[in-house]
């Protein structure tokens, strides 16, 4: 689209591996987006990362979406109304709705979906991990059970892409995961066209959605591969992309503050970076000694570090979630004092403790270095260990490290107890220091079933107070996500559930 240069366009081609993109300079409908990463998977029971969730949010719908004004209000999407009944909820179905090979979606497409996902059980599946069974009432109408009664099951489908139950049934022999991983059939606004291994994916406009495009929609999008983030920025700036994923901050504030770009902010998800500390090694197994780590953090660094862009949360649950009570929490700040006097308590001085940090995300180093310097006015020596991702978590799931470095995340728009499940309670994924509060595990599996906002809006406080009194993590930094968006363009929302990308059919050419 629009400003691209062709010499412009070869230059930044031959940095990204020889190929040259300004044939498509002069096509005003289509629509360059640059991804940090190449999906491993297209397959929406698998999807997991910024660059697998570009493709397949818009490629497939969901029975219900959310407001992102509002993450408290649910609108109808494939399904137009739902209703719960104790341990059943029923949805009623759109009229009218196609895949993109022209075949009617209904009940036993969502049936199909969901009883797929849950054998999978990878990606997404722990936002319906409660679900226990499916039934089709008629084409229009499914029935949902689950284990127990839980208000957020209609929230928690906000999140899960629905597929064609003959697609499945066609590939059932390894429940279609080779296919669904590099091929895609969904009603959503967006239509797979093709994958270029190593380069992008082309995706088309589906003239025959059932939802709205704005006006001058892109009929056709290129999700480009740029793992390189100065080469992100740079062909942003220059015209080469209609818009860049993880831009670093000092360039995405530079770019969206020049002629011809303006700034997109929005909430992020959770905390980030988020510092988890060892329960069960010494010396971080001792509560006193994780409180003076707490306290000893130089919280305005990270913040400075965000160029501004950043606050310090309070908490596991962020202010803009519903029912949070960020704002009732003590606000967490540095404390030299009052990390030496709780040092003092841990009888620990001159320990030594290790760090194990997932190699390639700067922001995560600079938090380790950041508790290294703080650590040691206390006396206390921090070795830092940079690893891939695996490892990484490994070394402090299997007490080879005392502290991990990665964030706090969660994709539910509404129900903090998947986000506490996998982080917080027994055999979550994310408890790398193996955290473990019996009242804790207890709250959340009482949480869903209490329909009153304000009951739960006190047990969810009670929770969140139980982390934090833990001193289990060290909350770094709640930055905003920061995206430079050139004024030639517009619609891009950031998403406050979500892993960063775009929401193509809300984007339109000006």
């Amino acid at each position: 689209m629009k400003l691209r240069n062709g010499i412009l366009g070869l230059a930044l081609g031959l940095l990204m591996g020889g190929v040259s993109y300004s044939a498509f300079a002069d096509d005003a409908s289509t629509f360059v987006y640059a991804d940090a990463g190449e999906p491993s998977t297209i397959d929406p029971a698998k999807a997991n990362v910024n660059w697998e969730f570009t493709v397949t949010r818009n490629i497939y719908d969901r029975l219900v979406d959310f407001d992102l004004d509002d993450p408290s209000k649910l609108l109808p999407a494939l399904a137009t109304e739902w209703k719960q009944d104790g341990k059943v909820w029923t949805f009623k179905l759109r009229d009218g709705v196609t895949f993109h090979d022209g075949t009617a979606f209904d009940a036993n497409d969502v049936k199909a979906t969901l009883d797929r996902l849950l054998k999978i059980g990878q990606g997404q599946s722990y936002l319906v991990d409660d679900i226990a069974s499916v039934t089709v009432v008629d084409p229009k109408t499914v029935k949902i059970e689950t284990k127990a009664p839980t208000v957020f099951l209609a929230s928690n489908l906000s999140r899960i892409e629905m597929l064609s139950d003959e697609d499945i049934a066609k590939h059932k022999d390894d429940l279609g995961q080779a296919w669904f991983n590099e091929n895609a059939n969904g009603t959503g606004p967006y239509e797979f066209v093709s994958w270029t291994r190593g380069t992008q994916i082309e995706l088309k406009r589906n003239d025959k959605w059932w939802g709205k495009f704005p006006e001058k929609p892109f009929d056709r999008v290129l999700d480009r591969f740029v793992t390189d983030g100065a080469n992100r920025a740079r062909g942003l700036e220059g015209g080469e992309f209609d818009l860049a994923n993880f831009v670093p901050l000092d360039e995405a504030l530079r770019i969206g503050t020049s002629s011809g770009f303006h700034l997109v902010e929005g909430n992020n998800l959770w905390a980030w970076p988020a510092i988890y500390l060892n329960m069960d090694l010494a010396p971080t197994n001792n509560k006193n000694f994780r409180e003076a780590l707490v306290k000893a953090f130089d919280y305005n660094a990270m913040v400075q570090s965000f160029q501004g862009k950043a606050e310090v949360g309070r908490g596991p649950v962020p202010s803009w979630f519903p029912g949070s009570p960020e704002k009732e929490e003590a606000e967490i700040k540095t404390d030299l004092d009052g990390a030496k006097a709780a040092l003092a308590k841990s009888g620990l001085a001159n320990a030594k403790m290790k760090c194990s940090v997932p190699a390639g995300f700067p922001e995560f180093r600079f938090a380790a270095t950041v508790l290294q310097s703080s650590a040691q006015q206390l006396g206390v020596t921090v070795e830092i260990e940079e690893q891939p991702f695996v490892e990484a978590i490994t070394a402090i799931k299997s007490d080879k490290s005392n502290c991990f470095v990665l964030g706090n995340a969660n994709l539910s728009p509404s129900d903090a107890t998947k986000f506490f499940s996998a982080h917080y309670l027994k055999g979550g994924f994310y408890n790398s220091g193996k955290f473990f509060d019996q009242t804790l595990q207890d709250l959340v599996a009482k949480l869903p079933t209490i329909s009153d906002a304000v009951e739960r809006g006190k047990l969810l406080k009670q929770a969140a107070d139980i982390v934090v009194d833990s001193h289990y993590i060290i909350w770094t930094a709640r930055p905003k996500t920061v995206v430079p968006e050139p004024d030639r363009i517009g619609g891009y929302r950031i998403d406050p559930a979500e892993y960063i990308n775009a929401r193509f059919w809300e984007m339109y050419s000006k």
